[in-house]
């Protein structure tokens, strides 16, 4: 075994003994900012609550809500050892498939099988077995079917290629010694179109202490690198649209008592002055969201189709509409919705809201998964097919963004009075979404329509 083989063993060996040995002693802080700052800290890295009278404090403060800790097993939030949410605003839907990489005591996994639900699945991923048996254990007291814990490393998953929908990970990657074969089995399990949601901590220009401790990997601290690097790394794997989506920045006092804490360890080797590194690292340590997904190929832009909406996919079309932040009220308008399905999922939308001969035109989206493959234009031009169907004379739109797109189009900016008044009188002209939006109204007769929205 060479050295760099010895190496990774020991510190694997050494994050299953200290996470073996967290489950059966939830005591302090343990690696993680203190208590005392909840406001600030964002969560409990790779630490336990401090007592039971604080059980689940650093899950909250770690981005989970009240109601999503109420349904769950008290032992789930006790030894929940993360440094954020990774599902919170996550697009997880019903009948996805999701993998928890590092999935503990098994929080993140009961969280997510409420988002899938019956039809759905989710598989947890630890290479602790102390903690796989926990999380059943919880997943049976929370009567969840559909979830399923498998022993393995991050960086040889025990899992089939492309047959994941999401992937989420909290506090997890930076104990792994070999973060490129961990990107490149993120890449592998993932479906075309899948997705990541991975909460992790990150660091840059560390002090030497911090480094060179064995304590600090198992804290979370010494394997953690840079933003740019985890961003480049997962990109290198295969994953596009790789960025940043929260950051929370650990400050001196914070990283004071996680450095003299017991069990990192750094403060008790040999000259280590918990303050002085503490000072040294203050600004330097975060915990970070990154986000990405696994390229479609664009032979499957042929796949998709683009037809009228039934009642059936209200909550489809709903559910893409709150994602991109745009208004729900669709009901009254179903009629005049269009979807664009993939293998049975609706992956697009747009529609329109009449009034005598005028329309709005309103409420394009598409599925963050299936961007870049034209699908937006095509809603649009299909939306125009449908509207002169129907005898409507005139588009109307609102964008804060793309006049001149707009124009090039055929579009051509008025005075917002100007509308007529079937169109003020559309929930998108009265709402809040569009109340400084530019109005551009085009005439059917003109060219083909352009992919615009209310955003």
């Amino acid at each position: 075994m060479d050295e760099r083989e010895f190496s990774e063993q020991e510190i694997k060996k050494a994050v299953r003994k200290r996470y073996a040995g967290a489950i059966e002693r939830p005591a302090s802080s343990c690696c993680s900012p203190t208590v005392s700052q909840p406001i600030q800290i964002g969560g409990s890295c790779c630490g336990p609550v401090a007592t039971e009278a604080m059980k689940g404090g650093m899950a909250k403060v770690a981005g989970y809500t009240e109601e999503d800790l109420a349904r769950l097993p008290g032992d789930a939030v006790q030894n929940s050892f993360g440094c954020g949410n990774p599902l919170a605003f996550a697009g997880v839907r019903p009948g996805q498939t999701v993998l928890d990489i590092g999935s503990g005591a098994g929080i993140d996994c009961l969280i997510a099988a409420e988002k899938v639900g019956p039809t759905g699945k989710v598989i947890g991923l630890d290479m602790t077995p102390e903690m796989i048996e926990r999380a059943r254990r919880n997943a049976k007291d929370a009567g969840a079917t559909n979830v399923e814990f498998r022993f393995g490393e991050a960086e040889r998953m025990p899992v089939e290629d492309r047959s994941v929908d999401w992937l989420i990970s909290n506090c997890v990657i930076n104990l792994s010694p070999d973060k490129p074969a961990v990107f490149r089995e993120i890449a592998r399990v993932l479906r075309p179109g899948g997705r990541i949601s991975i909460s992790d901590i990150v660091a840059e220009d560390l002090p030497e202490a911090i480094r060179k401790s064995r304590d600090a990997w198992t804290g979370c601290l010494a394997g953690a690198i840079g933003e740019a690097a985890y961003v480049k790394g997962l990109e290198e794997a295969g994953l596009r649209n790789v960025r940043v989506t929260s950051r929370i920045v650990y400050e001196a006092s914070q990283l004071k008592g996680l450095f003299a804490s017991s069990c990192c360890g750094i403060s008790t080797e040999a000259g280590y002055d918990a303050s002085a590194l503490a000072e040294a690292a203050a600004g330097k340590i975060w915990s970070a969201r990154f986000e990405g997904m696994k390229p479609l190929s664009s032979s499957m832009a042929g796949e998709i189709t683009i037809e009228g909406a039934s009642e059936k996919d209200l909550a489809g079309i709903k559910f893409l509409l709150a994602e991109a932040g745009l208004p729900t009220d669709v009901e009254a308008h179903l009629a005049d919705f269009l979807v664009a399905r993939h293998q049975g999922k609706i992956v697009g939308c747009a529609g329109m809201e009449t009034g005598g001969p005028d329309a709005l035109f309103r409420s394009l989206a598409v599925d963050p998964s299936y961007r870049g493959l034209g699908l937006g234009q095509r809603l649009y031009e299909s939306l125009l097919v449908h509207a002169r169907t129907r005898g409507i004379e005139r588009a109307y739109l609102l964008t804060t963004t793309i006049v001149p797109l707009a124009e090039k189009w055929g579009f051509r900016r008025i005075e917002r009075l100007m509308a007529p008044a079937a169109i003020q009188a559309t929930s998108q002209f009265r709402g809040a979404c569009c109340a400084t939006a530019v109005v551009m109204v085009r005439e059917l007769s003109q060219g083909p329509a352009c992919p615009i929205a209310c955003t």
